[in-house]
């Protein structure tokens, strides 16, 4: 069930989460990846020239010069999966040399399989395109390690030196980073996703069952609460009160003041109402300027009391409109339910309680016949 506490955590998190997603954020997120990669290949340029391999200390001369660029990039191009495939492709080819050039031993051409859950997580419009980056690599890697497994097929001979063991401890270590940083990102955002969903359901929810003026249930909805708390009075043998309030002489306020102002009376006497109820209550917009409660496993001293707190908190109120001031009443009349009594019988008798209470001067709860 979604409670209110997890809708209003929901709100928290969307909204922290959306005043982080702003551009600059995304250059951060951009320019510490690509900044990691340079990194990376820096650390691969210094140890292919120490290892000997001078193709791939030449390879990634310009894999250092790629990183720069796409540094400096990120802050002037909008469209920033452009330069998140170009870093893709600059993984497959230099995974691919460095498996032609040094073997599959020191676990470059692992990176093949690492970027497949990256290119499926990457937030995108074309859907095929991580299928075919899967389908590639998957080939490429299926090849290479059929061609390259075997000792001394690779261009050059570094098996048995230290440097195998230093470039598959670094691959693991860069690819573990690598999975990690993008795997995150993709939860908080899916996350985020998740509660904006939830929340838009929420508010459609609110939307079909709340009265859009008052914020009340409306009748509808109130007929589903009044049938659940009658089916539980049932169960548990325990009675309840029900409420019907009046705004006295409404009328004379649309008449006086306008209808706009007349709604901003309503507004605040339904939040009156709503703020004194009890927790374990509901109430409604009944229809017009009339608002119907329900207390469940109460009887009808809990309902005098709440209906007289009510009754004092809305005639102190005072309403300003212009140079003139007033305040506005209500009358309420209210009825016991016992678990077999019909629901729509208790509402009619606390109505007649309520025009009764009209009768005999306003402002007034009405509890007897």
């Amino acid at each position: 069930m979604y409670t209110n506490e997890q809708y209003k955590k929901d709100l928290q998190l969307i909204e922290k989460l959306d005043k982080l997603k702003t551009v600059k954020l995304q250059f951060v997120a951009h320019f510490f990846a690509f900044s990691a990669c340079l990194a990376a290949h820096t650390l691969y340029l210094v140890l292919f020239a120490m290892a000997g391999v001078k193709s791939m200390m030449i390879f990634n001369i310009f894999s250092v010069l790629f990183y720069i660029l796409e540094i400096i990039s990120v802050k002037w191009i909008k469209e920033k999966l452009i330069l998140v495939y170009a870093t893709l492709l600059e993984i497959i080819i230099h995974a691919a040399f460095a498996t032609v050039c040094v073997g599959c031993e020191s676990d470059f051409v692992m990176f093949l399989l690492m970027i497949i859950p990256i290119a499926f997580l990457i937030p995108q419009k074309n859907k095929t395109i991580p299928f075919a980056i899967m389908l590639s690599s998957v080939i490429l890697y299926g090849a290479l390690r059929y061609q390259f497994m075997q000792p001394g097929a690779a261009l050059y001979d570094i098996e048995g030196t230290y440097f195998v063991n230093v470039f598959y401890i670094i691959n693991i270590a860069a690819g573990a980073f690598v999975l990690i940083y993008v795997t995150t990102i993709y939860s908080y955002m899916q996350y985020y996703t998740e509660c904006k969903l939830r929340v838009q359901n929420e508010k459609l929810r609110m939307l079909a069952s709340t009265d859009p003026l008052t914020k009340l249930y409306n009748r509808r909805e109130m007929g589903k609460k009044l049938t659940a708390v009658c089916d539980e009075s049932i169960k548990s043998g325990k009675k309840y009160v029900v409420g019907i309030g009046d705004v006295d002489d409404f009328k004379k306020v649309n008449d006086t003041y306008g209808h706009d102002f007349g709604d901003t009376v309503l507004s605040a006497v339904a939040e009156v109402i709503a703020e004194n109820i009890p927790s374990t209550g509901y109430v409604a917009r009944w229809g017009g300027e009339e608002f119907l409660f329900i207390i469940p496993e109460s009887g009808i001293e809990v309902g005098r009391q709440t209906a007289e707190t009510i009754i004092a908190l809305v005639d102190g109120k005072t309403f300003t409109s212009g140079d003139r001031s007033f305040s506005v009443t209500v009358t309420i009349g209210i009825c016991e339910g016992f678990p077999k009594d019909n629901i729509d019988k208790v509402i009619s008798h606390a109505d007649s309680r309520l025009y009764k209470g009209k009768h005999n001067g306003k402002n007034r709860v009405e509890y007897t016949d």
